[in-house]
């Protein structure tokens, strides 16, 4: 069910009103809040000792600070799970914090830590020696995010030495925005110090003069504070919640989703290292959730988008460099929430869910500055370009009971089926269970498709609780039909008890309309993993049918659905090559057979027989009668009874002694003149007379590609056994044709089974 526009609408404006005042100061009225705080320090709050090098000066000369810079090592930077060192991305010194000893007055670093959890709105902070850095004239640090180095890490802070320098401006950007840092100074009278969420991406800009030394801290929420998030009950937002999922209509199916603002990685996701304006909105859901009963969890977030594309410019210049591709129309979209943690923290193993991005709810939207990847592919013949764009969020994903429930389907569908059918047990909870089943419709489609006749029995058991016989009728017909055993007619009869003879065989015609249509080519093929559409074995799944108790009438049906089966693949076959019928004839003789064996189990066996064999009377060129001996010894004798029995097995016994009459072939007669060609163009006719004549020799033609292509597709669809090969020497190539070297002995083995066939349709009862 979509969202109701109106209550996701209040569910924002109740949110937009939660965040706390800004407990920084910002000239900026569209600056972004909460996600940095400056502030600074006397001079004399620290003091600074470098191993083997004594207390750090304060402030700097800059005498003192190139020879700091001397003692430094190159600075490398974090790419995912790498750690890199390019002065191309990173040129600056470091003196890591081990090399370090910090000593702080009495209560300057308390005073300073809980300054800047005020300002980034946490409760308490433990802050970490990350290094000391010392960029020079020209050195920077391009546009990054640092690495979440310790457990907790919410915040980095970054408080300057006094070292006089120009430039080397520290920018940081949080969405849309942006703010600086400028440190420059010749003379300072404090310590200056900025602090700032771990996601926000920031730089240093080159120094332009003098050297700017700095000493970063990573800011860790404390263990103990993992434990707690207190919250409020916001009456606007309890409010706007009960509205969404407790309406007076229909309730939604689908969670409710609001994307967070900040960005959290696996490791950095957790209820107590929300930042910025997503803490006090989290905090705020959270109470609201759980006054209301209802289920939150976070969980990471990955948007993908797939754009057709189109290239930027000529990429065919020489001078054109890198392709540049540019997206045009959004194709499709989803949204995945994997990583779900409950409201302990703990990780849900084996979650995972599917959404349309438009679902989710969002203060911002997912721009580049959540990107993690993108791809590029060009066209493929049977599709254009397109550009994928890959993007990774944090959420908060609420969800009632009833969702929670119909989510379960997904993550473990076992248990979801157990719960759903114990609803359909209970008639108190017939309208519970009715909107359950619709809300898991897809899911159980789903699984159905993937486990088969296995769900039969659950699925037939909710069939007979649900009110509506068509929406009953839809759940049980997406089994497939002949995937049926002897072990599942007693659901049947299950089914029957349930919901009537009348419905049951209704069930049984939609299996029949809804039977995949075959080609000729797979009614034919050899590598046909089974020659009939129906139960198997059909004769003892309708024997097992009626001993538990099934109307004979739907058995009828079942009888009548084969027949049907047997007249819609003859039909496809019927308007193909003699080539295909050939092919397919040891197929369509085994239906038949299994499928006039078994109709004996039907009420009305005479007329189905019957109409059996009129159809097989009327389709001689699938069922050619002097091959219908087998077919005629395997009926039943209640069937051969049958006049139009007695008469096809007439037919068939003229057309064997007819066959036996002619004459046999002298074995070194190779004339073929049974084949049933369908062309005989100018390309065509020296082939036929080539085939009918009595040589056994090959036949040699040289001939252009297309002409050879045609003799040969010739050839297979007239289904005879003239091979062919192409000698690649000359101008045109030359096609070789070659009749079987077994062709008398094939001729001889045909004739002997004709007479053993003849013998046994003649021999006295």
């Amino acid at each position: 069910m979509i969202p109701d526009p109106n209550a996701t609408s209040a569910i924002l404006s109740a949110l937009a009103t939660v965040s706390q005042p800004l407990l920084h100061q910002s000239d900026d009225p569209d600056a972004g809040s909460r996600f940095w705080v400056e502030g600074r320090l006397p001079l004399d709050a620290l003091t600074v000792e470098l191993r083997d090098s004594g207390p750090l000066a304060c402030p700097l000369s800059p005498d003192a600070a190139r020879a700091l810079a001397a003692v430094t090592t190159p600075a490398r930077f974090g790419l995912r799970e790498q750690t890199l060192l390019d002065t191309q991305v990173r040129d600056t010194g470091e003196i890591a914090a081990d090399a370090l000893t910090l000593h702080w007055r009495e209560d300057a670093l308390a005073g300073l830590l809980a300054e800047v959890a005020r300002g980034l709105g946490v409760d308490e902070l433990i802050a970490h020696p990350h290094g000391l850095l010392v960029y020079g004239p020209g050195q920077f640090f391009k546009p990054h995010q640092d690495t979440e180095k310790h457990a907790g890490m919410v915040a980095t802070l970054v408080l300057v030495w006094p070292s006089p320098h120009i430039g080397g401006e520290l920018r940081i950007r949080h969405t849309l925005h942006e703010v600086g840092f400028a440190s420059q100074h010749v003379q300072a009278d404090a310590l200056r110090w900025f602090a700032f969420y771990a996601d926000c991406r920031h730089e240093v800009l080159p120094v332009s003069d003098g050297t700017r030394v700095t000493l970063t801290f990573d800011l860790v929420l404390p263990q103990h504070a993992l434990h707690t998030l207190p919250g409020v009950v916001y009456p606007p937002l309890e409010s706007a919640l009960r509205a969404h999922f407790f309406p007076e209509q229909r309730p939604p199916t689908k969670p409710l989703v609001l994307l967070l603002d900040h960005e959290y990685s696996e490791h950095g996701l957790s209820w107590l290292l929300i930042k910025g304006d997503d803490r006090p909105r989290v905090t705020a859901l959270r109470a609201a959730a759980q006054s209301l009963g209802l289920t939150i969890h976070l969980a990471l977030a990955e948007v993908r988008e797939v754009w057709s594309a189109e290239p930027v410019g000529n990429p065919f210049r020489r001078d054109a460099g890198p392709l540049k591709v540019e997206p045009i129309d959004l194709i499709d979209q989803c949204l995945v929430l994997d990583h779900w943690l409950d409201e302990q923290g703990e990780a849900l193993p084996n979650t995972r869910l599917i959404l349309n991005p438009a679902d989710a709810l969002h203060f911002r939207d997912t721009d580049d500055h959540f990107l993690v990847d993108q791809e590029y592919e060009g066209y493929m013949g049977n599709y254009g370009e397109t550009l994928q764009f890959w993007y990774r969020r944090a959420a908060v994903v609420i969800q009632s009971p009833e969702i929670v429930e119909i989510l379960r389907f997904s993550s473990d569908f076992d248990t979801a089926l157990d719960n759903l059918l114990a609803l359909a047990r209970n008639p108190a909870r017939k309208a519970e269970f009715v909107a359950r089943f619709e809300a898991a419709g897809n899911a159980l489609s789903n699984e159905r498709q993937r486990q088969g006749t296995a769900l039969l029995s659950a699925y037939a058991e909710l069939a007979i609780a649900l009110p509506d016989d068509e929406q009953a009728q839809r759940l049980c017909a997406g089994f497939e039909w002949r995937a049926l055993t002897p072990a599942d007619a007693v659901v049947l009869a299950r089914l029957q008890s349930g919901r009537g003879s009348d419905w049951l065989c209704a069930l049984v015609q939609v299996w029949r309309s809804s039977h995949q249509i075959r080609s000729a080519a797979s009614i034919g093929s050899s590598a046909s993993s089974r020659a009939s559409d129906w139960p198997q074995p059909l004769s003892a799944f309708l024997a097992a049918c009626a001993q538990a108790g099934v109307d004979p009438k739907v058995i009828e049906a079942i009888v009548d659905r084969g027949l049907a089966t047997v007249r819609a693949d003859d039909a496809i076959l019927q308007k193909d090559t003699p080539g295909r019928r050939l092919a397919a004839f040891p197929e369509r003789t085994s239906a038949v057979i299994e499928l006039a064996q078994a109709v004996s189990h039907s009420p009305t066996w005479n007329i189905q027989s019957q109409r059996l064999l009129e159809h097989i009377r009327d389709t001689p060129a699938i069922y050619p009668l002097n091959r219908l001996g087998p077919l005629c010894l395997a009926l039943p004798a209640a069937i051969m009874a049958l006049p139009t029995a007695q008469a096809l097995r007439t037919g068939v016994i003229e057309s064997l002694q007819h066959a036996l009459a002619t004459p046999a072939l002298d074995a070194d007669d190779h004339s073929m003149l049974d084949i049933k060609w369908t062309c005989r163009c100018n390309d065509c006719q020296p082939v036929i007379r080539w085939a009918e004549s009595r040589t056994g020799q090959s036949l040699t033609l040289a001939l252009a590609e297309h002409r050879r292509t045609h003799i040969k597709s010739a050839l297979a669809t007239a289904g005879c056994r003239i091979t062919s090969q192409v000698v690649k020497k000359g101008s045109p190539y030359r096609l070789v044709l070659d009749k079987p070297v077994d062709l008398h002995v094939q001729r001889m083995n045909q004739r002997q089974r004709w007479s053993d066939e003849l013998a046994k349709l003649t021999k006295p009862d």
